[in-house]
């Protein structure tokens, strides 16, 4: 476990010398990745375009928001937009310092805060155990470009100004360490102190959790309908609950696909509008169909869900519409189908796109008239039904090749809804992760497991070709071949080598391919050991690559200034100092 705290004994480095150490020299790792072309208009940190920004241009945008959208949306605009950038900067993260301590890892957020230019970053108190799970940590921020200028515009007042930084520090630390974490801040010169502070913990640890994940949520549905039936949770973190099968567990996300979705299902749901949920397989359709009918003014009343694929097509319009008496061999009663089941309420249709021509049809005269005959009946009956549908097809593609009616897709079509891969939803990836550790662990009494870090990694890079169903598969394989105590490995993943060696040679799990693949690839040899090696000096080490970088940009002093990061003045003085031409 790591303990840090301000003060730590005469012989002890404090938490923010250690901080200092890991930025020296000059943050060269992650300048490393920094890249600035004026001639091409050009700044890329990491691979991501950057833009530098006039502050008082954020400031101003921040009143117009509270103007359009009031002060609690606009905060949380802002908020989640600071949370999906630090969940995707936790990856660079992980991945730049993966041999150092683990605070030094996770020091590598708080120096990009710096680096931008958002705010400087002190450190008070760090206390961290990745296996268990435990984390505080107190920080101050000093010069915090986004709180004065919610100063200069807004003025004192009684709340924080720093919304997008907390929001980065949330979302930094909670892909960090595979859980949902909280940053709130306490004191702000925004309210009139002399500078931030703010302390980090996991949601369920604050005492009103709800109080800062409210403002990583789509909305905060203050007109929601009353339902006699308890709501599933829409937060950053999900309760330590199973609600049972997929469809019916709480909502889980804070990505910004997650929050546009949702607030989609937030506009159509009061309506009696049809609804298509469009995605690939795995990503949650029945979720947030269930969702919908949460939100809808049938809440009170059931929600049936039929998976179409599942039946074979001899049975479907039986099963949807119902069977008379003697319709067929066999039917020795009447038996109401889905429709009248689900009469005043809701009807999920998943995996539409594999109905029968015929099923669709009666479908579409359901949607058309609002009734139906059962199967062998003469009598038309009337039904009160909200179709939800479902399918992962390209529904256009079979529109044009005849396998589904035309006129039943532009139906169904009226309020298509898009779920974005989860790949596209990387935010959302280590609260999921965590949901789906607490669900497991639980359901399979175990105790004390975690993630180590090299999962933690993968989780990140893999992309998940079989979303959100695939991460909770695989998660549970972890939690069942990890013991108690124990954290889970990339090897718990993985099963044998038999089950990823098949007798043609290649796997069939993706995830197994991705880690073989991935430590196959070449590792870069760690530098610091081969200078040191080398026997050369700080000074001879600078001066090696002040000589490359000139050899590469050709003699351009500034140019090879900015690839090592030093300034012309540095290089030419090297330059002299070596009696360069």
């Amino acid at each position: 476990m790591v303990r840090a705290a301000k003060n730590q004994g005469p012989d002890r480095p404090s938490l923010a010398d250690r901080f200092r150490q890991a930025s020296d020299p000059s943050l060269a790792d992650l300048l490393e990745t920094f890249h600035f072309d004026p001639d091409k208009a050009e700044i890329f940190l990491n691979g991501q375009r950057m833009v530098l920004t006039d502050n008082a241009g954020l400031a101003i945008m921040r009143r117009e928001l509270i103007s359009a959208l009031g002060y609690d949306r606009a905060r949380g605009v802002m908020s989640r937009i600071g949370y999906s950038i630090g969940s995707g900067d936790a990856a660079l993260a992980l991945e730049l310092r993966k041999d150092g301590t683990l605070f030094e890892g996770f020091t590598v957020g708080p120096q990009l805060h710096s680096l931008k230019g958002s705010v400087k970053v002190v450190p008070k108190v760090f206390e961290a155990d990745r296996k268990t799970g435990y984390f505080y940590s107190e920080y101050e921020w000093h010069n915090s470009a986004e709180c004065h200028a919610h100063l200069k515009e807004i003025g004192i007042g009684p709340h924080p100004g720093g919304w997008q930084q907390v929001g980065y520090a949330s979302g930094y630390s909670s892909a960090f360490f595979g859980r949902p974490i909280i940053f709130r801040e306490l004191s702000c010169v925004a309210m009139g102190h002399k500078h931030c502070f703010l302390v980090g913990k996991p949601a369920e640890d604050w005492d009103d959790p709800d109080g800062e994940l409210r403002w990583f949520r789509a909305e905060g549905y203050p007109d929601r309908p009353a339902s006699r039936r308890k709501p599933a949770a829409v937060a950053v973190g999900a309760p330590d609950r199973d609600d049972g099968p997929l469809g019916a567990r709480p909502m889980v996300g804070a990505s910004p696909g997650f929050n546009v979705t949702l607030h989609l299902v937030d506009k159509v749901a009061r309506s009696e509008a049809p609804v298509l949920f469009l995605g690939e397989s795995g990503v949650g359709k029945e979720v947030f169909a269930r969702e919908l009918h949460r939100r809808s003014r049938r809440a009170d009343r059931d929600l049936v869900a039929v998976n179409c694929a599942a039946i074979p097509d001899t049975l479907i319009e039986a099963e949807l519409f119902g069977v008379e008496k003697g319709a067929y061999t066999g039917a020795d009663a009447s038996r109401a189908g889905r429709f009248e089941r689900a009469d005043g309420g809701s009807l999920f249709l998943d995996e539409i796109g594999t109905l029968s021509l015929a099923a669709q049809g009666k479908l579409l005269r359901v949607l058309q008239e609002g009734e139906y005959e059962r199967v062998g009946g003469t009598r038309s009956i009337r039904c009160d039904v909200r179709l939800i549908a479902a399918t992962n097809a390209k529904m256009r593609a079979d529109v044009e090749a005849g396998r589904f009616r035309a006129d039943l897709f532009y139906r169904l079509n009226t309020f298509p809804i898009w779920i974005p891969p989860l790949r596209d939803r990387r935010a959302d990836i280590p609260l999921l992760a965590n949901f789906f550790l607490r669900k497991f662990t639980a359901r399979h009494h175990k105790r004390d497991i975690s993630f180590d870090d090299r999962v933690i990694r993968l989780f990140h890079d893999y992309h998940w070709p079989g979303n959100i169903r695939e991460m909770e598969n695989t998660i549970e394989r972890g939690v069942i071949l990890a013991s108690d105590g124990e954290m889970i490995g990339v090897h718990h993943l993985m099963m044998s080598g038999d089950a990823l060696q098949p007798e043609d040679g290649m796997s069939h799990d993706p995830l197994a391919d991705f880690i073989i693949e991935t430590a196959k690839r070449p590792q870069r040899p760690p530098i610091g050991a081969a200078l040191l090696e080398s026997g050369l000096s700080h000074d001879e080490v600078i001066d090696h690559m002040v000589r490359s970088a000139l050899d590469q940009c050709g003699g351009n002093q500034v140019e090879a200034g900015r690839l090592i990061g030093m300034s012309r003045n540095q290089i030419a003085y090297r330059v002299k100092k070596l009696g360069l031409r």
